[in-house]
């Protein structure tokens, strides 16, 4: 007999180790609704019912993948009480009927978390009825993209792991682009549903649009099935869900052959010609493991997309010197990413380990330096190969060569400095939810943003040619030089 005040305790204990310890994670959801507010407060009065309703669950379905595949991963990835649940006097059902209404709640949690402000601030046009459907719509869609990405890892586990990582990463490029184009999305929305622009034929195969065909008629264009195949299909949803077991436990996230391959030349020259002996052991570590830390990756790479996404954004129309401009400050301000980098350069699965570093022979200075060196070849030299190679395309390969290097140095000149103001800890010694951040994220981001702004726009100007780069060069090397030399003194006292 199916007890269901066992099945409760076990909700809530799934529900506390998913949460860090909270039974409802207020911040995160707050801040998810504060922003699909904002949205809403700026459409509202330019969309029609299903327009509004599409649009809505664009932001839900795209917040809730994407916490799905970041800070909430391990809710369909692993299963942090398995051992606990495994021992208590509950049978397999009752376990099972635990894990499954912890996912259900999480994932109503983080839609209403997004809906709620949207159904609050709805134009006038949307009745209540139809707002309380594009709640059950938008809970019924984050069902269906959950049980999606269970099935998914079920199935294939780490063999997907890239191409979900590269889903993120394209989430998030089309949610800051989402963000900084909202204003001009609306009319575009209003001209489709109106019949006077023409219908996009990926939009018919997006949850989105099939979902808000619950809220209000969509046009015949859309193409959306009838209710009865949707509700059809939630329900299959929830029932895997429910049936599907959760993901295997798995600390390390595979690191991509094809990369790891091409940089070797690379990491052979700096073994050879920078890494000194004394840190070559922190550089190997950080260079081999930190890549395959999964709760790294998750956290770090993504965000990635938010200055591919300022490109596109800024891009469409721009040409010339504005053109020239966007990828100056593209060159030069990948330094705003790297707080984020640094403050999980401790994130390790396996914190146990951190004896390898705390036993060693070597001070705090000389750690720090293997470190820095190590995220410079792993991580910043990879990035601008991509971001010269986008120069190159968009300006010309001149233009590259003229800023590529210059805003490359600026960004190891900044790793080293942003290094001991970032990293509390270890290198990978730290469980993820542990990690700490003693600085104003805000303020902190903000000035340095607005310097690198500053210098890219400066050197925009001003290097206008090859001497000029190459002068700039030598002084960005000297810069390096000292900070280095001031690390080595400061490891010798």
């Amino acid at each position: 007999m199916i007890s269901s005040r066992r099945v409760l305790a076990i909700l809530s204990a799934r529900l506390r180790a998913h949460m860090g310890g909270e039974l409802i994670p207020f911040a995160a959801l707050l801040a998810q609704g504060s922003l699909v507010g904002a949205l809403t407060f700026m459409v509202r009065d330019q969309l029609p019912p299903w327009g509004f309703a599409l649009f809505i669950l664009f932001a839900s379905g795209g917040l809730v993948l994407l916490t799905l595949l970041g800070e909430f991963g391990s809710l369909l990835r692993t299963d942090p009480a398995a051992a606990w649940s495994e021992a208590l006097p509950a049978s397999a059902m009752e376990q099972r009927l635990g894990r499954a209404l912890a996912v259900l709640v999480l994932l109503a949690l983080l839609s209403f978390s997004v809906l709620l402000p949207a159904v609050l601030l709805a134009p006038p046009a949307l009745g209540w009825d139809a707002r309380a459907l594009l709640l059950l719509a938008g809970v019924g869609q984050a069902i269906a993209l959950g049980s999606t990405l269970l099935v998914l890892q079920s199935l294939f586990g780490d063999r997907i792991e890239s191409a979900l990582l590269l889903l993120q990463t394209v989430l998030v490029v089309g949610a800051v682009t989402g963000l900084l184009n909202a204003p001009g999305l609306a009319p575009g929305m209003r001209a489709i549903e109106l019949g006077e622009a023409p219908w996009p034929d990926l939009l018919s195969f997006a949850p989105p649009t099939w979902y808000a065909s619950l809220v209000a008629s969509a046009p015949a264009s859309a193409g959306a099935p009838h209710p009865a195949y949707l509700l059809a299909g939630t329900l299959v949803a929830l029932a895997l869900l429910a049936l599907l077991p959760p993901g295997r436990e798995r600390g390390a996230s595979r690191d991509a052959g094809l990369v790891q391959l091409a940089l070797r030349p690379l990491r052979a020259l700096a073994t050879r010609t920078w890494v000194t002996r004394d840190e070559r052991g922190v550089f190997d570590l950080v260079y081999d493991a930190l890549p395959r830390e999964r709760d790294f990756v998750l956290r770090t790479y993504p965000m990635i997309g938010i200055p591919l996404a300022f490109l596109v954004a800024g891009a469409d129309g721009a040409d010339g010197e504005g053109l020239r401009d966007l990828l100056a400050l593209l060159l030069f301000t990948p330094a705003v990413y790297l707080p984020v980098l640094l403050a999980h350069v401790p994130v390790t699965s396996s914190p146990e380990a951190r004896w390898l570093l705390e036993t060693a022979p070597i001070g705090p200075m000389t750690i720090e330096s293997g470190a820095v060196k190590a995220l410079a070849v792993r991580f910043i030299l990879p990035l601008y190969l991509v971001l010269a190679g986008l120069a190159a395309f968009f300006a010309g390969p001149f233009f590259a060569l003229r800023l590529a290097v210059p805003g490359l140095l600026v960004t190891l000149v900044a790793l080293r400095l942003l290094y001991p103001r970032c990293v509390l800890g270890l290198p990978l010694s730290t469980a993820a939810d542990r990690i700490e951040v003693r600085h104003d994220w805000t303020g902190f981001l903000l000035t340095l943003a607005v310097v690198l702004t500053l210098l890219a726009i400066t050197a925009q100007r001003l290097v206008t040619d090859l001497p000029r780069a190459a002068g700039l060069v030598a002084g960005l090397l000297l810069v390096s030089w000292v900070l280095e030399r001031g690390s080595r003194r400061a490891t010798t006292e």
